[in-house]
């Protein structure tokens, strides 16, 4: 042979075996699972046997596993760092019996015993070293017991009471492909990546139980069984126990479970998972459906009792299996069901031809129904990487929703009473527009533990949906629907990445999509590209006009509606709301309520305008510039001749505020800085010689009048809080100024949680007052308002016109009783007196505790309305009490009960005990018997916050 030909011909001789693995390949794996469930103990005990085929270029040495059920072992798991993160504390504060593991693990290769090293960082994944080196092309043969005690059901699986959804449960490989291993934890959001095996499943369990699971079943006995549970009644009922001695009767939930156990086996090729479902009151729909190609695939529905809505949910199964295989390509596997998820979700979890799931109502499950048994396409045969691309699985998945939609328009639809829905398409529009309007938006293509899970609805779900539909339009649905089938074809059953996908539709559609993939998918949209919206005049009260203006998310909105007011001098006030205010906001907001007061026969109101600036990327998110203006009436006096005067407040406030970005888009952290100028122009009285009245007694009659004045204040305030949902604190720093003096003052709130439920928050302020220039007595007399006050400051010390008051100046009755939380926070008030107890234009410190009490021994728990009851305890001290030869007690304190309304926007307080300063001026001057007059409340407008009444979306 030639030199030059031999040498080609070794060349060729070795690189051939490089060029075979440059392929395309996947690991594989045959399952073989016994398990048992105990359903006293809560506990499944099992055993594993695993075939696995190495098909990668690559020799192993050692297999990551996951352990998922370790997740639920403690609170120090990535699953419960990312549950706080996301707003729960329901596993971080669960009892240990309610908490669950996977132990009792003796790995076997081979029928040799392996060494299990721990992950550094994740409890819930083991690296299984390989006693021999597993080699390109060959096979192991792995296999372990295993002991799981499944927790409570927190979120993805448990128990709850005897029903069992029992999910990720098992030891489990995890993948490798030519990026390498993928070992992930367990997280709270954030799907996962599996190999495709062959999966042989044995379930025992007392034989009562309805089980649904992935695959199909093997036991003809059971499968006539099963015929038989299309209707099953069951009312819970009581029954007496003995606990510790003594007969307690119980209302037992569930059927008790059968002596008798039966072992239901399961079979199923081409999945990379396996859940099931057991309870022991499934009623079970099931029916042949028919596909396009003539086959049949065997479709079963299990639900609770009385769950009447489930009565189409066969149907929306057919629709979903026709539509995705006409659109992307025949569903693969012979059954598909659907199990009622108890805990009303209305939401739902996918495993490979199984997925649980609810709908609250006909709409939102027929469109669930449809979503979750499409994920049997995107996440069960084209089975990419959901935790580092999660747009492939929840995006495309939802963009078919979409299609769906449009000739299925009530799915999807939020019913709101008698012919009135609102568009679920619209209310994510809207809500990811926000996102991306305010500069809190991402790219789509970003792993899923990158993501708040406002952002992860928003982008992952909805923005990816409607990229692809521009891509739709781009290259025509024709050939945008032969790319999804070719797709479909060339990757299913195995595990496709961003690249792969773009190849097939480049290939397809013959156009260079990088633009789309890399650029529209890769970055962030930015606030400038959100399209301007033409807006709709419309009114809440016109229920369908308003509707169909919110169903259209293209469209601002521009809202007007009746308004009312009240506070004791202007009395009724009656008048309008317009402003602009709507999701998403348009850079420029504005709200204005003219009023018209049918007391002062006057006309009052308040308008607010505000323009935002919002960056993308750098340090500062947001930049507002702000006007506010307000007028109102806020003092009466009556003369001796019965002639009223009312006194008025004018108020303008300009501003600026600076809001900080955080680092990640998952913080709970928020920062600013603030400054506001006021100009107040008040009403003062003026009292003028009217008639003099001559006899024994000479007396004046006096004109009561009033004039104007006016004052400025320059406000600075920085704040920096955390609203995670452990431990969320809060500070702020305000800074208050005009020509006579400066007001310094800290606020810092520390809310500590309590394992069932509430807390107790601390607060503590501390502050000074600065004279600028000398010292007088008219200027102490002038700045009197401003003060530091240990008492909750009246209507007249609110300098700032910031806190509504229902009568801001009255001394008597009711509306006299209402104070400001501020500064020193104590409840009793000492308002009477000319030189209220604890107050000072120096120095003053308090801590302010508020502790929710358990409903067990809520005396008010008896009503028919849940009323939140605390305890609050005020300690403080100030200046004067610590001056030489002082007499005052050094330490002030108040304590009581306090009833919270209105997510503790009106409190109730109600003083118990108190120093001896407080129970002095109580006894001289409002008297023991009157205890309904030491009584106080606050209505803290500026307390309410959207996040305590709006949960995160989830679908």
């Amino acid at each position: 042979m030639p030199v030059k030909k031999c040498r080609l011909f070794i060349l060729v001789t070795l690189l051939s075996p490089l060029s075979l693995f440059s392929q395309y390949w996947q690991q594989d794996l045959r399952y073989s699972i016994d398990v048992t469930l105990n359903d006293t103990e809560n506990t499944l005990d099992g055993f594993e046997r695993i075939d696995y085929t190495n098909h990668s270029p690559d020799t192993l040495r050692f297999i990551w596993f996951h352990l998922w059920p370790n997740a639920y072992k403690n609170d120090k798991t990535a699953y419960t760092d990312q549950a706080l993160q996301n707003g729960s504390t329901a596993f971080y504060f669960s009892q240990k019996d309610q908490k669950g593991y996977i132990n009792r693990l003796d790995f076997k290769v081979d029928n040799i015993t392996a060494d299990v090293e721990d992950h550094p960082e994740h409890i819930d994944i083991v690296k299984l070293v390989l006693p021999t080196p597993l080699l390109p092309g060959k096979s192991v043969t792995i296999t372990t017991p295993f002991h799981v005690k499944l927790p409570n059901f927190f979120n993805r699986g448990g128990y709850k009471g005897q029903h069992y959804y029992v999910a990720h449960w098992f030891p489990k490989p995890a993948v490798y492909d030519h990026k390498g291993w993928h070992p992930m934890p367990m997280l709270d959001h954030g799907e996962f990546y599996g190999e495709f095996g062959h999966f042989d499943v044995q379930i025992t369990l007392p034989a009562n139980y309805v089980v649904a699971a992935t695959g199909e079943l093997q036991n003809e006995s059971e499968k006539k069984w099963l015929e038989t549970r299309r209707s099953f009644t069951w009312i819970p009922e009581t029954e007496k126990v003995k606990v510790k001695g003594i007969t307690k009767v119980i209302k037992r939930e569930f059927p008790v479970s059968s002596k008798e156990t039966k072992t239901l086996h399961f079979i199923q090729d081409r999945i990379h998972d396996f859940a099931w479902v057991a309870d022991k009151r499934f009623v079970v729909k099931q029916e042949a459906i028919s596909l396009p190609s003539g086959k049949k695939v065997a479709a079963f529905a299990f639900h609770l009792p009385g769950a009447e809505r489930w009565e189409k949910s066969l149907a929306y199964v057919a629709t979903a299996l026709q539509t995705n295989g006409a659109w992307i390509g025949e569903y693969p596997y012979n059954t598909v069901s659907v199990v009622q998820d108890i805990e009303g979700s209305s939401g739902g979890t996918e495993y490979p031809t199984l997925t649980v799931l609810d709908g609250d109502s006909d709409g939102l499950l027929e469109l669930i129904i449809r979503h979750e048994v499409g994920h049997n396409w995107f996440y069960g045969i084209l089975a990419n990487n959901e935790r580092d691309h999660p747009w492939m699985d929840e995006g495309i998945n939802s963009l078919y929703d979409y299609r769906y939609i449009e000739t299925h328009p009530a799915a999807g639809n939020i019913p709101l009473g008698t012919n009135k829905s609102i568009s679920l398409y619209s209310i994510q529009e809207r809500l990811t527009r926000t996102r991306e309007a305010i500069a809190e938006s991402q790219p789509v293509d970003l792993s899923s533990a990158a993501y708040n899970p406002e952002n992860y609805n928003a982008l992952v779900y909805h923005r990816t949906a409607t990229l692809f539909q521009e891509l739709e339009k781009e290259i025509g649905r024709e050939a945008f629907d032969r790319a999804m089938q070719a797709y479909y074809e060339e990757w299913k059953f195995k595990h496709p990445y961003p690249e792969d996908m773009q190849a097939v539709f480049e290939k397809v559609s013959g156009k260079d999509l990088d633009a789309f993939f890399q650029n529209k998918l890769g970055k962030a949209a930015t606030p400038a590209s959100v399209v301007p919206r033409k807006p709709v005049f419309t009114n809440p009260f016109a229920a369908k006009k308003w509707l169909q203006a919110i169903n259209q998310p293209d469209k601002g909105i521009i809202t007007w509606s009746p308004a009312i007011g009240m506070n004791s001098y202007d009395r009724i006030m009656i008048g309008a709301l317009l402003t602009n205010a709507s999701l998403p906001p348009a850079p420029f907001q504005f709200l204005a309520i003219p009023l018209y007061a049918t007391g002062t026969k006057q006309f009052n109101g308040l308008v607010k305008l505000n323009y935002s600036l919002y960056n993308q990327k750098g340090w500062l998110r947001k930049t507002d510039f702000f006007l506010n203006g307000a007028r109102f009436s806020m003092d009466e006096a009556t003369d001796q001749k019965g002639r009223e005067t009312v006194l008025g407040v004018t108020k303008i406030v300009p501003g600026i505020r600076f809001t900080w970005r955080e680092k990640t888009e998952t913080s709970t952290r928020q920062r600013f800085v603030q400054w506001k100028s006021y100009f107040l122009q008040e009403d003062g009285f003026t009292f003028t010689p009217d008639t003099i009245v001559v006899g024994i007694d000479t007396t004046i009659e006096y004109r009561i009048g009033k004039e104007g004045t006016s004052r400025h204040l320059g406000q600075l305030r920085i704040q920096w809080e955390d609203f995670r949902a452990l431990y969320p604190w809060k500070a702020e720093l305000k800074a208050e100024v005009n020509a006579d003096f400066l007001r310094l003052a800290f606020t810092g709130n520390y809310f500590f949680n309590y394992a069932k439920g509430g807390g107790m928050n601390l607060r503590f302020f501390a502050g000074k007052f600065l004279y600028l220039g000398e010292k007088t007595n008219e200027k102490q007399f002038l700045t009197d308002r401003y003060h530091l006050n240990m008492t909750g400051p009246i209507g007249y010390e609110d300098y700032t016109y910031s806190d509504y008051f229902v009568g801001r100046n009255r001394f008597e009755k009711i509306p006299s009783q209402q104070i400001m939380v501020r500064d020193g926070g104590f409840k009793v008030r000492t308002d009477l007196l000319s030189d209220k107890v604890g107050k000072t234009d120096d120095w003053l410190a308090a801590i302010n505790l508020t502790t929710t009490i358990p409903q067990s021994i809520n005396p008010l728990s008896i009503l028919p309305v849940k009323i939140p009851l605390r305890a609050f305890f005020d300690i403080g001290t100030y200046a004067e009490p610590w001056a030489r030869n002082s007499e005052e007690d050094r330490f002030l304190f108040d304590a009581g009960l306090q009833v919270s309304l209105f997510k503790e926007t009106v409190n109730v307080y109600f003083p118990l005990i108190y120093s001896r300063a407080y129970k002095d001026y109580i006894q001289s001057v409002i008297g023991t018997k009157k205890f309904a007059r030491s009584i106080s409340f606050s209505i803290d407008l500026a307390n309410f916050s959207p996040r305590k009444i709006i949960p995160t979306l989830h679908f």
